[in-house]
């Protein structure tokens, strides 16, 4: 094969370059990994040679591979392989069923563990408690986690065999629910589930390799070639070090490293950043406040349903000092903040870094130092103004309009519910915006839904959250795309169709820009390229 010649072409299509590329481009040339031509088919057909792989479009749509700026791997890895999901139960007599079917199947004396419920989507919306997962199955410890991962519920022997009474004092930043005779109702909260959860034997290194493997293919049937795990501890870096090193990565995945780990407390920052073409592990995560849709965001006003702010997980000088740490040490820094309470205290530490302060995009761009937001659920005017002047790159999920609307009308004043996720405002005042899935919080994790729900504000009872908020489709797929690469570190190699970069490429079935909103996820992801090679066929 010539040098000039290419190794595979992807003619007769419709491209979505992404911003700056080639407006009607119709095919893509690939070389030695990376895109080595993009435009119309009889410019890009002059690379063809006796080898080159042709692989006809037949009038679909490639589009860079999509990037989720913000999931939790081995925990999607986790549901895939041994974790019930309970994500789809719809009343507390089927999550029962559930569990006594599960306890079934396992050891006598083994730990069951489940995740995914919701009470808003039980009848009476009453979250379960230990009396109801003792009923269920009493002769085991039982450990649920809420679909938020910022909520646990445990039964009578998971609370026994983590030593939680009614004399119990919950950690700081946490909460122990009590009844009104003061026992422990079985819900802990934010860093209170470390109570328990530190008493669950963990999963093995080989566990933790099956569970990332699991996960990154399920995204690729997703098109979704590059991801990030936003937390892990220090045994699954170690863990994605060993499968990098080795080439057992499906995909690319930029892995942010925790420094409060709940139930263990602080572990130091690992030993090393690593970059490789398929692991970047530069970044340090922090959890300034809990999760919207179980109430436990952080926020300047009482919940519409109850006489509660939500959780606060720091004092502003501990958030800083930990912070000024990673940054010094040359690590970005992504936190976690939705409430508009801990998006005030996010910011305000973010603007106390050195290199950070003052820092305008008008005067010339944010440095290479560009910390992160994640979620940014319930941001102010104000809030979005510090943000862009700072550089921040916001990773909000459009996904949860549509998948945890619902809570968010049940527990939101109409005040913040006007302004949940806006990402309009956010694109407008500048933001660097990093769409994503968080999941496995969502039980359906395809960017079409994710792009979808950012288009068209609505839950999936039909009812609009934030109708002004919402954004075209270039804009969306660019937040799927070029924004989620940037918030990975990485927007010079993946994100666009453009030549020299990574040929990480999505096919969808049809035409991506004459498909109305409300259809697009009817689209089907039929081929997934990573580096060139093909990762997934569907």
């Amino acid at each position: 094969m010539r040098a000039d010649t290419a190794e595979t072409i992807f003619h007769n299509g419709v491209l979505w370059t992404g911003r700056g590329g080639p407006p009607a481009a119709t095919a893509l040339a690939v070389s030695g990994g990376r895109i080595a031509a993009v435009g119309a088919g009889h410019e890009v057909m002059a690379l063809r040679g006796a080898g080159t792989r042709m692989v006809d479009l037949d009038g679909q749509t490639l589009i860079p591979g999509l990037v989720d700026a913000h999931a939790h791997i081995w925990k999607i890895g986790h549901l895939l392989t041994t974790l019930l999901d309970v994500r789809g139960v719809d009343s507390l007599a089927g999550l029962a069923a559930r569990l006594r079917d599960q306890a079934g199947r396992l050891p006598p004396g083994a730990w069951l563990q489940g995740r995914g419920y919701n009470e808003a989507r039980f009848p009476d919306r009453r979250p379960p408690t230990r009396v109801d997962l003792d009923a269920a199955v009493s002769d085991r410890p039982v450990v649920l986690m809420r679909t938020c991962a910022h909520i646990v519920v445990c039964n009578s022997a998971a609370l026994a065999r983590a030593g939680i009474t009614r004399n119990t004092a919950p950690p700081p930043g946490g909460e122990i629910d009590r009844g009104e005779d003061g026992e422990p109702t079985g819900v802990l909260r934010e860093t209170a589930m470390g109570l328990v959860l530190r008493q669950v034997p963990p999963p093995t290194a080989d566990d933790y390799a099956a569970m990332i493997t699991a996960a990154m293919r399920h995204q690729l049937s997703l098109g979704i070639t590059s991801t990030n795990d936003a937390g892990v501890g220090p045994e699954l870096i170690e863990t994605y070090l060993r499968m990098d090193e080795a080439g057992r990565l499906p995909g690319r995945i930029n892995v942010m490293a925790l420094r409060l780990v709940d139930g263990v407390g602080a572990v130091p920052l690992p030993a090393r950043r690593h970059q490789s073409d398929r692991l970047r592990i530069d970044t340090v995560k922090f959890f300034a406040d809990g999760g919207l849709s179980g109430a436990t965001a952080a926020l300047s006003v009482p919940y519409r349903h109850a006489d509660t702010r939500g959780v606060l997980r720091f004092e502003h000088d501990e958030l800083l000092a930990l912070a000024r740490d990673a940054h010094e040490s040359g690590w970005r820094v992504a936190t976690h903040a939705i409430g508009d309470l801990a998006i005030d205290q996010v910011l305000s530490v973010y603007e106390a870094l050195p290199s950070t302060r003052s820092h305008s995009l008008k005067a010339g761009g944010p440095g290479p130092m560009r910390h992160r937001i994640e979620h940014f659920g319930l941001p102010s005017a104000d809030h979005l103004a510090r943000a862009a002047r700072l550089g921040v790159i916001a990773v909000p999920q459009t996904v949860f309009v549509h998948a945890l609307g619902r809570n968010f009308r049940q527990y939101l004043p109409d005040a913040l519910l006007a302004r949940a996720y806006p990402v309009r405002e956010m694109l407008d005042a500048g933001v660097t915006v990093a769409l994503s899935s968080d999941a496995p919080v969502v039980e359906n994790d395809s960017p079409l839904l994710g792009i979808q729900a950012a288009m068209l504000r609505r839950d999936e009872d039909g009812h609009a959250i934030a109708p002004g908020q919402a954004i075209s489709l270039d804009e969306a797929l660019d937040a799927y795309t070029r924004g989620a690469a940037v918030a990975s570190g990485d927007d010079g190699n993946r994100g666009r169709l453009h030549k020299g970069m990574w040929a990480d490429l999505a096919v969808l079935s049809g035409n991506l820009s004459a498909t109305p909103p409300e259809a697009l996820t009817a689209l089907r992801v039929t081929q997934t390229w990573v580096g060139g090679h093909q990762a997934y066929s569907g």
